[in-house]
């Protein structure tokens, strides 16, 4: 059985407060259309249709973008409360059923989700009840949308690397795989052509390093530092936008894992500094029952 696509929830509240909320959230409609993935002017439909209904006008409009108003304040942290309270009346009737519905992986380029993947026909020989779904998600480092913070939600698992500062107990976790640390390169550096790279081949460069990417790379960045060879260059987001730019100044890029090779004007050489870094499943700090039963044959798979 191949994963299914995601098939739309059971509406157990106004689904037109998903779109007022995130709109009050980013202050656009446009960034607000794009988290929930559905088109703007189907997102400012939403809302009008909203505002015209019940005669409240939510947003003040403007070229720069849209500002929650005093009346729709009020309306936006109440709908958060329902939606949450929808949510968790839901997952407990689901719990209380025995059936949680579909296990929900949440993927993205910086979280692809392979190994999970690739264990998916073997987790349903072991549990042929389970049901899977992909669903993408956004920037896990985008403190905004809190995927890691939301599981059970949105999507009920991630693989990722984790990182303490970021997400703390905010999750359960189950440990995959380690894997190993690479430096990025724009293909045109001499470094480029390299097998492997040592601290000693950075000396003098600029290498660009994810601000608490994860528990491992943040000890790695410590000892760079300490090192004083390399100048170490913090960066807050992992995406294109980083590598357009680090390639535009001719800087490399620390990645591990599946961020390596993203961009396709650089090549990714393995780094050895001596450390890996540790993949895990992350898991709601109470999963339902077919959650549970995903996270169980895994580890059983695993071991």
């Amino acid at each position: 059985m191949w994963p299914r696509a995601r098939k739309r929830e059971i509406d157990v509240y106004d689904r037109r407060l998903e779109a007022i909320s995130a709109a009050a959230e980013l202050g656009s409609f446009s960034r607000a259309a794009a988290k929930l993935r559905v088109s703007t002017p189907a997102l400012v439909k939403q809302v009008s249709g909203f505002e015209t209904e019940f005669g409240i006008t939510l947003f003040e409009r403007s070229h720069s973008g849209v500002k929650v108003t005093p009346a729709g304040a009020l309306l936006v942290d109440d709908a958060r409360s329902i939606m949450r309270q929808s949510e968790d009346a839901l997952r407990r009737a689901r719990r209380a059923a025995g059936d949680g519905g579909a296990v929900r992986l949440g993927v993205s380029m910086m979280c692809p989700g392979r190994q999970t993947l690739s264990m998916w026909s073997d987790i349903h020989d072991l549990e042929p009840s389970l049901r899977f779904e992909i669903v993408p998600v956004s920037d896990l480092y985008d403190e905004r949308e809190s995927v890691m913070r939301s599981l059970g939600r949105e999507v009920d698992v991630v693989q990722s690397s984790f990182s303490t500062p970021r997400w703390g107990d905010a999750c359960q976790k189950l440990r995959i795989v380690n894997v190993p640390f690479y430096i990025d390169l724009p293909r045109t550096s001499p470094l480029a052509r390299k097998t492997r790279i040592t601290v000693a081949d950075l000396e003098g460069m600029r290498l660009r390093v994810l601000r608490h990417g994860n528990d491992a790379m943040d000890s790695l960045r410590i000892d760079l530092l300490a090192d004083g060879g390399v100048d170490v260059i913090d960066v807050d987001s992992f995406d294109f936008a980083l590598f357009n730019e680090a390639e535009e100044k001719g800087d490399a890029v620390l990645t591990c894992g599946a961020w390596s090779g993203v961009h396709p004007a650089f090549v990714g050489v393995p780094f050895l500094c001596g450390r890996e870094v540790p993949v895990f499943l992350h898991y709601p700090l109470e999963p339902t029952l077919q959650v549970q039963k995903f996270v169980n044959a895994m580890a059983q798979l695993l071991n």
